[in-house]
């Protein structure tokens, strides 16, 4: 059995995760405009990426020992297309760095497999800011 900050580290980010795959598809679904396409083809393409990361967590959190706990932000994403990619690429690199203590506690704990996939998560993490700071310009 995992440790009880490890549990509730691993079920914040799980809680993160549905958060933004709900934000992600909202967003996708209202972005409008020739130009903002892109944009919105990247947060649909990126809601089953999220869905991923979240039920890989849930799944972790039980095997062990956890109970997966859901309290998403279910704050309303800005509706300006800008905005939403700002206020995005500051949650993605607080993911980052949540994903990084995760991968150290599991270190901590000898979970080498948790610890390569939350390295893995908060490089894909960092990769979807770079993504949105790219259609910023």
């Amino acid at each position: 059995m995992a440790s009880a900050e490890l549990i509730e580290g691993l079920n914040h980010a799980l809680n993160r995760e549905v958060s933004t795959f709900l934000r992600y598809m909202l967003q996708g679904a209202s972005i409008k405009g020739a130009q903002w396409a892109p944009a919105r083809e990247m947060y649909l393409g990126e809601v089953t990426d999220e869905v991923g990361h979240a039920l890989y967590l849930a799944e972790k959190i039980v095997m062990l020992g956890g109970t997966p706990m859901l309290d998403p932000d279910l704050t309303p994403p800005p509706s300006d297309v800008r905005k939403m990619l700002e206020n995005d690429i500051a949650q993605e690199q607080i993911d980052v760095k949540g994903y990084i203590k995760l991968a150290e506690l599991a270190d901590k704990e000898g979970l080498a497999d948790l610890k390569l996939r939350m390295e893995d998560q908060a490089a894909d993490e960092a990769g979807h800011a770079e993504a949105m700071q790219r259609l910023l310009g």
